[in-house]
């Protein structure tokens, strides 16, 4: 089951997150060699229109379990002052791979007064 997390992000801001991944036993990091990420903001769940895609980075040694979640000033500038969805995906580099939704939840844009 994914974590619901809210977050909350200023228009122009960085917004980035470090997360560690742990195993499905709960006992050690997840090695992730062969996993891949992909996570995208939404005006709502239904909307086909992607409202920004973050970068999801694997910090090194892989077997850290460790990524980097992170969208760009110019992205988070674009971004309508408004309540969005989110999720991000985890999907395993094996022969059958295996999709599993790791966090989902609500990102607030707040508006800039600095221009």
């Amino acid at each position: 089951m994914a974590e619901l997390t809210e977050f909350n992000v200023g228009q122009g801001e960085t917004f980035r997150f470090a997360a560690t991944l742990i195993n499905d036993n709960g006992n050690a990091p997840l090695d992730l060699t062969s996993y891949s990420f992909v996570g995208q903001v939404r005006e709502n769940y239904t909307t086909d229109e992607v409202a920004a895609t973050f970068t999801i980075t694997r910090l090194l040694p892989f077997n850290s379990g460790s990524v980097i979640v992170e969208l760009t000033p110019e992205q988070t500038l674009s971004l309508n002052q408004r309540k969005y969805v989110y999720d991000i995906n985890m999907t395993s580099g094996s022969v059958a791979p295996i999709t599993r939704r790791i966090l989902e939840g609500l990102l607030t844009v707040r508006p800039t007064a600095t221009r």
